[in-house]
């Protein structure tokens, strides 16, 4: 009676340390699909300008976030209704995240420089060949530009070296337009600015390269340590899963 006592002792506790696991595990998995989701609309440009394809990465962050969301609710399910079968499922579920984690936090650290090298090789392209239209992808360059408040790949001087400027000398495209400069000529609907008046620059100074390579560097390192930070805590919980799965099948044992 003592020995069965204990075993419910135990069991009590650890499904209160998987409970709160889950619920965490549970959070980051909503997370990334509101990431997911949100790269759909916001960050596809930045994917497509890039020369290395990467334009499944938001649907990858989603299937991993409705992954998780659907482990969590198995094991929320299974704590509370003591099955200890779909304990040991949760866990199996639960490794298969860490492994998913393991690997893009490695990918994080790993692939920072070729992540770099082609969105500069992309994004060079895609400003030779503008052509000022309002289709893909001289319509992601404008958006580029204007989200990030820069001009060109590595400065605004890229335009004068590009198939634009045959038709458009000594002008930038207006998503390069600076209105902290000139609100005025910024406000004006045209397809081409001048860079310079008066002697004093129109366009954004930076270029988008430089902005892009700036987060990566900064927020790469950062990316990929939370993400291998998080997968070793899945062995939390995938500890806590097959443990509770033991006590169960234990306290049956100990009831007959």
């Amino acid at each position: 009676m003592a020995k069965q006592m204990q075993t419910t002792a135990a069991m009590a506790i650890v499904k209160l340390l998987l409970t709160i696991f889950n619920l965490i595990f549970w959070l980051v998995g909503l997370s990334l699909l509101a990431v997911g989701i949100w790269g759909i609309f916001e960050l596809k440009y930045y994917l497509e300008l890039s020369k290395t394809d990467y334009s499944n990465v938001e649907y990858v962050l989603i299937g991993t976030g409705s992954f998780m969301i659907a482990a969590g609710i198995i094991g929320c399910c299974a704590t509370v209704k003591n099955i200890a079968w779909l304990l040991q499922l949760y866990g199996v579920m639960v490794f298969v995240v860490f492994i998913a984690l393991l690997a893009a936090g490695i990918s994080g650290f790993v692939y920072k420089k070729p992540l770099q090298e082609g969105f500069k090789k992309g994004l060079k392209e895609h400003i030779d060949d503008y052509k000022g239209s309002s289709k893909v992808p001289d319509s992601y360059v404008d958006k580029l530009q204007e989200k990030l408040s820069c001009c060109g790949s590595q400065n605004y001087t890229d335009w004068m070296q590009s198939d634009w400027s045959q038709d458009h000398v000594n002008q930038v495209p207006s998503s390069c337009c600076n209105a902290s400069v000139s609100e005025d000529i910024c406000s004006k609907q045209q397809s081409a600015i001048p860079i310079k008046t008066n002697g004093t620059l129109l366009a954004f100074n930076k270029g988008c390269y430089e902005k892009v390579a700036s987060f990566l560097d900064n927020k790469m390192a950062i990316i990929g340590g939370s993400a291998l930070g998080f997968a070793f805590f899945q062995i939390i919980g995938i500890v806590l899963a097959f443990g509770l799965a033991k006590l169960i099948n234990t306290n049956k044992y100990e009831m007959m």
